[in-house]
């Protein structure tokens, strides 16, 4: 059953490859702009649910969730939110072209990242901050 008070965050994954010659891409975003939610974070308060619906858009790359210094309290791989989610997992694979749903409960006020564990997509912009309980500073873990 999938909890009414989850405050609901969208994060699609999407690689831009400008010259076309290879698989790297040049960036990788949530929502389409590099290093967006590091300049302006995504919000929550201690104790509070919060979900992440998680698209990779491909075309190629699979997106690994991760939300560092925390785990997922509930997974629903695929997005299917028919079955019962897994509890308390580390890190989801998103595959390209697939989604999921995934529910963070974070209690202690901080910074907290979420990527995807394959870290060279950080680097290449796909790096968000959640900031649980308007602490300030930009990264704590």
């Amino acid at each position: 059953m999938v909890p009414q008070q989850a405050r609901p965050r969208c994060a699609r994954r999407t690689r831009y490859d400008q010259s076309g010659a290879d698989d790297t891409p040049d960036w990788v975003t949530w929502n389409g702009y590099a290093g967006q939610y590091k300049t302006h974070p995504l919000t929550a308060n201690p104790g509070q649910t919060v979900r992440f619906w998680v698209v990779d858009a491909g075309p190629s790359l699979s997106t690994e969730f991760h939300v560092v210094g925390t785990v997922l309290s509930r997974a629903w791989l695929n997005a299917d939110l028919v079955d019962e989610p897994q509890h308390l997992i580390q890190t989801a694979v998103v595959p390209a072209g697939g989604g999921g749903v995934f529910d963070v409960k974070i209690d202690k006020s901080g910074i907290y990242p979420f990527v995807s564990h394959s870290f060279a997509s950080v680097q290449l912009g796909e790096v968000g901050l959640l900031n649980v309980g308007h602490v300030a500073g930009t990264m704590s873990h």
